[in-house]
Parts: C-alpha cells; structure tokens; sequence
C-alpha cells in the first residue's frame, strides 16, 4: 500500500498528497465506527478505502485489489444491531441474533450469486469474488467511482428532463437487464435515479443490491425505500415483491427522466391518485410510451404491466400500431390527462374573456338559425365564383392540368420515397438459431448490427474454432431496431490450446497433444543433425495431399480446432539408429518441409535418411529436444 500511494476513495496514485488532485479526496480523514479502517485488507488481496454508503444490511466501501492493481467495489454484510466489530476488526455476534443473522447470511450469499451469475449484459455490474473474512461476507465488484447517478445526470440537464429519443437509448438495455435478473429470481427493489449510474461510457448501470428485508416496511429491517419509486407492496401492503415492483419502479423512474418530477407516492396515490402527464409533455411523447407508463405506474400489482417483456413490447411499438390501441389502459387516467390538456388550451386562449360577453351566448337557438343563414350565403357566392372561372377556362386548361398532375405525382412520389427510406431504416428480425454459425460471419451481418450487441464468450471447446456454441435470446424472440441495440450473450469454441512440447520425447509430445484434445498428429522428421542442434517444432497442417503436406504456423493465441491436423517436426541424431523416432500412424513419404530449417547441410543420402524417419516404425523411442 505504501508503496502504490493510492487515493482512498478514486483508487488513483497520488504519490506524497495528502489530497487527491483527481477526486478531492483527503486521506488523512477516518474511518468512524462501526466502518472498516481505512486499508483494511480482506481475504489478502482487497483494499479497504472510503466508504460509500451504508444502510441496515451493511456497508458499500471504494476498495482496491492488490494483485490485479485495479479499483473496486467492496460491499459488506453489517446488519443494523447484529454485530459488534471486536479485535482485529471481526464481527461478532450480539447475543441472541446468531439465528436471525444465519437468516440474513444465506438470503444475502443468495442474492449475490445469483447476480454473479449473470455475464454480458452492460446494464449489470460485474461481481468478480464472494468472499467470507472477519465473520461476515464480503462482495468484490466492478468500480463505478468515476460514473454519476442518474439523479445528478438530471440535475445537470438545463430542463431537468430528456426527450425520449434519448431515454430510450439509456434504458432500453436496463430493460434487457432486469429480464435476466427475475429470470434468475432476483428482484430488485430498489431501482431508483440514485442506485441506476451512468458510467464513462455512458452506459446505464444498475446497482444497489439489497435483501428484501431491506426493501420493503415491516419486515424486522430498518427498511431504505425510494418514495416515489417505491411500489404500494412495498408499504407493508403485501406478503413480498413481485416483478411487477421492479416493473412500477422502472416506468416511475422512466417518468421522472422524461417529465422532470417525482411521481407521487404510491401511498399517497392510494386515497388521492392524481398522477398525470402535463399537456405539453403528452403532445411531445409518442402515445406508446404514455401508454406503457401508464400501464406499468397501476397502484395495485394485478393491474400493472404483467412482465418486463410486456414492457419492452410496449415501449418498442411503433406510432401506427399504438395508434389502434386504446392510448390508456385506465378510464379514470385518460380523464385526468384529458382534463389537463383542455386547461392548458382554455388558459392560453387569448380570444376568451367572459361567458356572459355575447347576446347571442345566452341564446343558443337564435345563434343556430342565423349560423345557417349565413352558410347558405356563403354557398350561393361560392357557386357564382365557380361558374365564372369555369367560363373563362381556355384551351390550354388541358395541359396546365397535365402539368399540374405531373408535378403532384412526383411531390407524392417523393414524399412516399422520404417515407419508404424512413421506414426501411427500422429493422424487425426474429433471432436466429445462431449455433453452428461462425461468429465471424454473423457478426458482420448489418441487419444484426442495427439490432444486437453481442458479447462474446469463449471457451474450450471440440467444434470448430470461431463456431457459435449457444445464445442468451432464444430462437425466435421478436427483436426490432425501434428499441435500441439488444445484448446477446453468445458462447463461441476457442478450440483448444496447443501444449508446448519442445523437448519432449516423442511419445511424450504425442500424448500431451491428445490429452489436450488434438487426435490428428502427424509426425516427420528432418535432416540428421548433431546432438547440440537438436529441436522439436509444432505445425499445422493446411494442405494435405498424398505426398506432401503444407504448413503454416501455429496461431499467435496459440489455439487450434480439435479436427485440425497437427504436424510434429523434430531432427534425428546422426548416426545414431536407436534414435528413429516412432510415428503414432503410417505416414506418407514427405518432401522437404519448406518453413523450418536446418542449421546443417546435409547430403543427398542424409536426406533420403531423414525422410525415412517419418515412416511407421518400431524400435526404441528418441528423444527430441
């Protein structure tokens, strides 16, 4: 620690300040209790550094790893009245919670590995270890330090909202996200503008993990609820949380992002509901997406959005289609809306001044027939015009015409060309069965680029190097380009790594290539050299024909399929019989090999000796250096 001269809370090396040039950050300020030291070191690798934020279930600390010399995040189980920090910082258990702490402990491992488990979403944080140390349990993942809660990122915005072009791109990939983790059975509880982070990248990150004991009201836990975003179940109005909480939170933070305030509490909406969208917003926002905020922000959970995906289909339909869908899902909502805009209309009308202003207000059926005597009028001037101007049409009306029409065709082609180029730039696929499919081919495919960000996994495998082995979105899912890029995990063969062998005997370089996964090996051996000149190289096979082999070198990762042809070139010793080396299979004659070399000349016959050696044989096994 000395040594590295880290600033305690951004991770970055400070050499001799006391205070960060980078972050502001003093490190000569304490840690107070019940709060780690600063530099406490867990499980021998993690830096303990400033503390985050903490709430009854435990502590978020900025951390460092010491091997790896990157920064962390460090979150540790502390549940409010259960433990007391003793010698060396263990915690220990306050008499009479031992059994309500192993609760706590096990909900807690639960909820961590479950999100562990979930790789290649850029919504997720990454866990890198779960580690037990000082008689608790301690998170390690991803740093986050340098990004902003989405909270301040409003506050910065001169509106204190964005459009929904823009939201839509932050989200959209929160929305994939929060499909895997109920998958996995996680709900989260808590989304909120303070727990979803911007990182550098610009990316929305969701974080704030906690047990539900902590997200919802009298649970045993002192309970960290968002008002505003906290879903009605949350209050203690239900035995637990369901999708449809995170579903609620979502769309409420959703709201805030693209209206500028807090939504009511959804508490308070229970006796008084009067959540509405305001006139001018309503006019800006696609009918869709009021329509999916409406339906996802019902007070009680069996009249919300059923699940995320309903909310991703909601929030990716197009205007037309939303257009022959009621626009709300509730009477009672479509009239407080309504009701909103004709106020805003009424207030703005600059024509109005009072009821009582006109004779002809207070009778309405004088005001009918003199409407009608005057569209009567209005009708028989309009008819004299047109005689008039019929009359004085001339001959050339005809191509005036012509050319009128001509220009109003190509107006409309034009436009309907504008329209059709529009429309093609939104791309509708349902995913494919990518397995068998070379990653390299499928990722260059534009249709997927406009729809799916894929991130690749790649293990040790038996199919081809570069073969697609599995996906994350099953065959068949409806994915359009309306919704922003979707992440698609895919699992790709890496082959196998080609053991070193140099040194080797040659049964001994046979069987380590087998074990690796490499069945096809061939041998061959080159020009007689002396004991000090001795070596054993690996190629692959590229060509093969009956009297020749081509080959090139292994690749520079050092990996290979498991089908590939594998050639073992070694140098005998000269004039040494015992030393023929055996081959694993009978082997073509072969002609000299073109890439390696030599390092003696030899004569004709030592090279008919030579050629010799690569044919099936018995005898005493060579060593090869």
């Amino acid at each position: 620690m000395e040594k590295e001269k880290l600033c305690l809370r951004c991770m970055r090396r400070i050499g001799d300040n006391n205070v960060c040039p980078y972050c502001r950050n003093e490190n000569s300020e304490p840690q107070s209790n019940p709060y780690l030291p600063l530099k406490t070191v867990i499980g021998g690798k993690y830096l303990i550094g400033k503390m985050v934020g903490n709430n009854s279930e435990g502590t978020t600390y900025y951390g460092f790893d010491l091997e790896k010399k990157t920064p962390v995040t460090i979150r540790e189980l502390y549940p409010e009245g259960m433990l007391t920090r003793g010698d060396g910082n263990y915690c220990l258990v306050n008499v009479g919670k031992a059994s309500e702490f192993i609760d706590i402990k096990e909900d807690f491992l639960k909820l961590w590995r479950a999100v562990a488990s979930l790789k290649g979403y850029t919504a997720l944080t990454n866990v890198y270890a779960i580690v037990e140390d000082l008689g608790t349990v301690y998170v390690i993942s991803e740093y986050l330090g340098e990004g902003q809660s989405l909270r301040e990122y409003l506050l910065e915005t001169e509106q204190g909202y964005i459009s929904w072009e823009d939201a839509r791109i932050l989200f959209m990939p929160v929305v994939s996200a929060l499909s895997e983790l109920h998958e996995a059975g996680v709900i989260h509880g808590g989304i909120s503008p303070t727990t979803l982070v911007i990182d550098t990248k610009g990316k929305l990150r969701i974080t704030g993990y906690c047990i539900e004991a902590v997200r919802r009201e009298k649970s045993g836990m002192t309970s960290e609820l968002f008002d505003g975003y906290a879903a009605v179940e949350q209050y203690g109005f239900s035995s637990g949380l369901t999708e449809s909480t995170d579903i609620y939170a979502f769309a409420a933070v959703l709201y805030r992002t693209l209206i500028g305030s807090v939504p009511m509490s959804a508490s308070s909406r229970l006796t008084n509901d009067k959540l509405m969208i305001p006139g001018k917003f309503a006019e800006m926002l696609p009918a869709y997406v009021i329509n999916a905020l409406v339906n996802a922000l019902q007070i009680l959970p069996e009249e919300r959005t059923l699940s995320v995906e309903q909310l991703r289909d909601e929030l990716s339909a197009s205007p037309a289609a939303a257009g022959s869908a009621s626009l709300y899902s509730s009477n009672n909502e479509a009239e407080e809306i309504d009701d909103e805009e004709e106020y805003e209309e009424y207030e703005d009308d600059e024509d109005y001044e009072d009821e009582d202003a006109s004779d002809e207000d207070d009778n309405p059926q004088k005001l009918r027939k003199s409407t009608i005597a005057a569209f009567v009028i209005s009708v028989i001037l309009c008819l004299a015009i047109l005689i008039t101007v019929l009359v004085g049409i001339n001959r050339n009306s005809q191509d005036e015409e012509d050319t009128s029409t001509t220009e109003n065709t190509a107006a409309f082609l034009d436009s309907t060309e504008k329209e059709s180029e529009t429309i093609e730039d939104i791309v509708s696929i349902k995913v494919p069965d990518f397995k068998g499919q070379l990653f390299d081919e499928v990722k260059k495919d534009e249709n997927y680029k406009k729809v799916l960000s894929f991130n690749t996994v790649y293990v040790d495998s038996e199919e081809d190097k570069g073969t697609i082995i599995s996906q994350d979105i099953p065959k068949g899912t409806s994915i359009s380009s309306v919704e922003g890029l979707r992440d698609i995990t895919v699992k790709v063969s890496n082959g196998f790594k080609v053991p070193d062998v140099e040194g080797m005997k040659m049964n001994e370089a046979i069987a380590a290539l087998n074990d690796a996964g490499f069945n096809n090996v061939k041998t061959v051996a080159g020009n007689i050299a002396d004991r000090e000149s001795k070596s054993l190289v690996v190629y692959q096979v590229v060509y093969e024909d009956p009297k020749t082999y081509d080959w090139a070198a292994i690749p520079s990762d050092g990996r290979l399929s498991a089908g590939d042809s594998i050639l073992v070139y070694y140098y005998g010793e000269y004039g040494d019989e015992s030393t023929t080396a055996a081959a694993t299979t009978t082997q073509p004659q072969t002609t000299e090999p073109t890439q390696p070399q030599s390092t003696t000349t030899t004569t004709e016959a030592q090279s008919t000796t030579a050629q010799s050696q690569s044919t099936t044989g018995s005898g005493e096994e060579a060593p090869v250096g």
